[in-house]
């Protein structure tokens, strides 16, 4: 392949991000950039490839998790109120945007009354009260409100051994799920006889927390189940931008569809970093103070059961 033409800026962009990756990747990593660099090249019928070009095409490559190393390129002020000054200074925490964004989903039917309709709500968070449990909590008060019933579980409290991979659950004529036997053993034909499930989590380190990634690993036995099962999924994180980590939830959401379950609600909340760590100085979640943002999870857990 040749390769594309970058303008002084856009090659020094380039290199930058290329030598913040690990030195194993950043050949194969520069070849995936300058591929698609190519590809939009093309299309706009360009003969160089500028700085905003550059940060566009490795945006698609990498997803928007390297949106704050760009910021502090563009902005190193805003970078500065934003990521920095929250870290030691209270009043720079509070004023940290927080949203919530509920996704846009086509509807879909319900397909059963909500007073028909089992649903369970899986917290992953390991904090209590925290801004994912609060986001559950009015989810759950939205679908009861629509008159459906609600079983709620925090990871957190239960006892789960991890996937050792035995393949037990897949042998013909096993009989049951997981042949480990902790509080799994009694939710897995709850979430098979379930209706519609819940599952809110925060994102640490740009990935899911522990506890998310230890339960989804142990849905290997639950196989698929039959079709018309629903479910919302929430993600947090501190980082003050809607999207940033919206390629996690979207990896939930391809799962739970491997398993038979559709999302038809999914909501992205941020802004919760900093000094306080997502809560306020009286330890509540930081969310509670912004409730048209909390409606936004109440209207999608009536709209999980109602369609």
């Amino acid at each position: 392949m040749t390769e594309p033409t970058l303008t002084k800026e856009g090659q020094e962009v380039l290199d930058e991000i290329v030598n913040t990756r690990p030195p194993i990747v950043r050949e194969s990593r520069k070849q995936k950039y300058l591929r698609m660099l190519s590809f939009l090249m093309n299309e706009q019928d360009l003969k160089q490839a500028d700085r905003g070009l550059v940060i566009e095409t490795i945006t698609m490559v990498e997803s928007k998790a390297l949106d704050p190393i760009f910021l502090r390129w563009e902005d190193p002020a805003k970078f500065k109120r934003l990521l920095v000054d929250p870290r030691t200074d209270v009043e720079a925490c509070y004023a940290l945007p927080v949203e919530v964004k509920r996704w846009d989903c086509p509807p879909v039917p319900a397909g059963k009354r909500p007073e028909e309709m089992k649903v369970l709500a899986f917290c992953a968070s390991p904090r209590k009260g925290g801004n994912t449990e609060v986001l559950i909590d009015e989810a759950i008060r939205g679908v009861q409100d629509a008159g459906a019933k609600v079983e709620k579980f925090v990871l957190q409290k239960m006892k789960i051994g991890y996937c050792i991979q035995c393949t037990q659950c897949n042998l013909p004529g096993f009989e049951g799920f997981c042949p480990q036997k902790d509080d799994l053993s009694d939710i897995y034909p709850k979430i098979v006889d379930s209706d519609a499930i819940i599952i809110g989590f925060p994102i640490y380190t740009a990935r899911e927390c522990a506890q998310l990634a230890t339960f989804m690993d142990r849905w290997r036995c639950v196989g698929k189940v039959e079709p018309s099962r629903r479910a919302m999924v929430i993600g947090t994180w501190g980082y003050p931008a809607i999207d940033t980590y919206d390629h996690m939830i979207e990896r939930l959401i391809s799962i739970l569809h491997l398993h038979g379950f559709e999302t038809v609600e999914a909501l992205s909340a941020c802004g919760f970093s900093g000094k306080l760590g997502g809560f306020d100085e009286n330890r509540k979640a930081m969310v509670l103070r912004f409730p048209k943002e909390l409606e936004k999870a109440y209207q999608a857990g009536k709209s999980l059961v109602t369609g």
